[in-house]
């Protein structure tokens, strides 16, 4: 394809002016430590990368043949188990500390909810109390913190309990847009998605909470576009509208996921689906006025606290350039060769609504860099664009290196 050599040389091109003109800034301006990235570089030694490695290898061996031979449910739980696998055997080069940052960012602030009162008390004064708690609290509303304090006092706590729920949610985005792929393009096109939506670099940040609220919101989105499929029931649509206002309740940002709902459901003339899925994502939503929290307080609240800090020396013109530059590392040079093969209209209806919701993040200026974690809930949308490359193993092979690369020179919290 002629399309592809300028489109790595593209993906090359905006690496390296994000890299050039951010060394041109002040350093304290941006707050990074591994232009465009956040962290540090910081080479582990080499035999900590063998588990990445060896699980990358098999799974760039056996993933192409599973899809396109193994039915469609099977094939949906070995993926997930591949997407898990693949996201645990990245971390574990990091040791212990590739696997904290829920526990840091969130669990350890969990004690603020009985501090405050209980549940009821903390969301009553959640949006007043925001420049006393930590930056991720002020970021996102309140549902991880009273979830990792319900959890708590059932039983499962910890860094493996945490673990777990980012693994869950890692699963669960895969499968969602399996599931949409399938549904709006076809099963063909899903079946050849399917490994580049697993062996992606965006994997290397793939213990953060921000995976939970992808999968979560994600999983809303795959349910209400099957309410709009003539075959979907009704239903669906109610409680896809459910899950996506559940996840609104752990990061605002997911509901730029919007998009590939209404682009979906106008396209196939289901208005009714649609709001029947807004219905019912509001009513969750406005549950917790009962206890006193609105969302659209808190996220007023988060912008003023946003730049109040970081935000305020993070140049925007770098960052909308920078943001996107991170993105395009973290899908990996495959997903830039599949976007410029993409010719299916149905594809990039959902590929494309999913660059929309970069697109509309970037040019808010809440996402002034760290988007290697905060848009990893749009990143499995776009991911898709893959299955242009099929059946070529080497591009699997170019996203399984660029991952273990990243994984072996960058230290981050994430």
């Amino acid at each position: 394809m002629r399309a592809t050599p300028f489109a790595l040389a593209g993906w090359v091109l905006l690496l390296a002016v994000a890299w050039a003109w951010g060394l041109t800034l002040p350093a304290g301006d941006l707050h990074l430590g591994a232009m465009p990235l956040y962290g540090r570089w910081d080479l582990v030694p080499a035999w900590r990368l063998a588990a990445p490695v060896a699980v990358g290898a098999a799974a760039v061996l056996v993933l192409p043949a599973l899809a396109a031979r193994w039915p469609w449910r099977r094939l949906l739980a070995a993926f997930a188990v591949t997407a898990v696998a693949w996201s645990l055997a990245l971390a574990a080069a990091d040791g212990s500390d590739g696997f904290a940052d829920i526990g840091q960012a969130y669990g350890r602030h969990a004690g603020l909810v009985d501090e405050r009162g209980g549940p009821a008390a903390f969301l009553r004064t959640y949006v007043e109390h925001q420049d006393a708690v930590p930056v991720h609290l002020q970021a996102h509303p309140p549902g991880l913190v009273l979830t990792l304090w319900a959890s708590a006092r059932l039983g499962p706590a910890g860094a493996g309990w945490e673990s777990a729920l980012a693994m869950v949610g890692v699963a669960a985005a895969a499968v969602a847009v399996l599931v949409i792929a399938r549904d709006v393009v076809s099963q063909r096109f899903a079946r050849a998605a399917a490994p580049f939506v697993v062996l992606a670099p965006a994997a290397v940040w793939h213990t953060n909470a921000d995976v939970v609220f992808g999968g979560l919101a994600l999983t809303g989105v795959a349910l209400v576009v099957l309410a709009t499929g003539r075959s979907g029931p009704a239903r669906w649509a109610a409680a896809g509208g459910a899950v996506f206002g559940l996840a609104l309740l752990f990061a605002y940002g997911v509901a730029l996921l919007a998009l590939p709902i209404a682009a979906v459901a106008l396209w196939r003339r289901r208005p009714a689906v649609l709001a029947a899925a807004a219905g019912a994502g509001a009513v969750v939503v406005a549950l917790p006025l009962l206890w006193g929290f609105w969302w659209l307080d808190g996220l007023a609240a988060t912008r003023v606290q946003y730049h109040a800090g970081v935000g305020a020396d993070r140049p925007y013109a770098y960052f909308l350039l920078a943001n996107l530059a991170v993105f395009a590392l973290a899908t990996g040079p495959a997903t830039a060769a599949g976007l410029a093969r993409l010719r299916d209209r149905r594809a990039w209806l959902v590929v494309g609504s999913g660059l929309a919701a970069v697109l509309v993040a970037d040019l808010s200026g809440l996402s002034s860099a760290e988007t290697e974690r905060i848009w990893q809930p749009f990143m499995p949308l776009v991911l898709l664009a893959g299955a242009a490359l099929a059946p070529s193993r080497r591009w699997l092979i170019v996203q399984v290196a660029v991952a273990v690369v990243l994984q072996g020179a960058l230290r981050s919290p994430w």
